[in-house]
């Protein structure tokens, strides 16, 4: 139950974000260049996805997201972005990364992924274990000048840990 309450808020909040930035009425050659714009927005995340992580070429990165690239309000630049993506190749060696929904409005993107692998390194502390993983997320993308300029990731990290044999158990209470 909880799963599904956080996935109906996710949807929702992607949502309002979007519909937040939505504009009205417009030329018709105003709402074609924004087609436009919003189709080639699209194209440079499937970019992302497609040859960065299932072709695996990190080159991508420099190509598509500017110097100082920020992830959930932190800036990490490309370098970071770069270093994170290596880490899950190496946890991960068969990762995949399929996009089940892609939505853009204004100068941001939205992907809904599916990602499974097998775990044949370590991954945030846990050794390897040799199974098969699946998990979900939703990237949340803005455009600036054909470069990915921002994201906010959310992934169902709880499940993927679960998946790999981890219990985890809340903090010790201070008093």
């Amino acid at each position: 139950m909880r799963r599904k309450f956080i996935f109906l808020w996710l949807g929702l909040a992607i949502l309002g974000c979007l519909g937040r930035s939505q504009s009205v009425g417009g030329t018709p050659s105003q709402q074609s260049s924004e087609g436009s714009g919003l189709e080639q927005n699209k194209i440079l995340v499937r970019r992302w996805i497609e040859e960065g992580f299932n072709k695996r070429d990190l080159k991508i990165v420099d190509e598509l997201f500017v110097e100082d690239f920020s992830v959930n309000g932190r800036k990490i630049g490309r370098e970071g972005l770069k270093q994170s993506m290596s880490q899950r190749f190496t946890a991960f060696p068969d990762l995949h990364v399929t996009i089940t929904e892609l939505l853009a409005e204004r100068d941001k993107v939205v992907i809904w992924y599916t990602a499974n692998g097998t775990q044949r390194g370590e991954f945030e502390g846990v050794r390897p274990t040799g199974k098969p993983v699946s998990w979900i997320g939703a990237d949340l993308l803005r455009v600036e000048n054909g470069k990915i300029v921002e994201a906010h990731f959310l992934d169902d990290s709880l499940g993927l840990m679960r998946q790999l044999g981890e219990t985890l158990s809340p903090a010790p209470v201070q008093k």
